[in-house]
């Protein structure tokens, strides 16, 4: 596997998670999350800017400017 095929999967993954029902996700996963609160308090604007923040940040550990936008998880450039 080479580091653009790690993002790939990566960023293919990113979609399929956000796209399952992230919020939703969270609250499941709240015993081990510390997460107390409910759906309706999960801000998307700041998961969309974590999930692409990380990837970025992996991206820029494997030596490569992935340049990933929040606005790309909307588009087809990324998938």
């Amino acid at each position: 596997m080479t580091k653009l095929d790690l993002l790939e999967m990566l960023n293919k993954n990113l979609r399929e998670y956000r796209d399952e029902g992230i919020p939703e996700s969270i609250i499941r996963n709240s015993h081990m999350n510390d997460w107390d609160g409910y759906a309706g308090e999960v801000d998307m604007v700041l998961v969309d800017a974590v999930l692409v923040d990380f990837l970025n940040f992996v991206a820029n550990k494997q030596g490569i400017d992935y340049g990933l936008y929040t606005k790309d998880l909307e588009s087809e450039k990324f998938s």
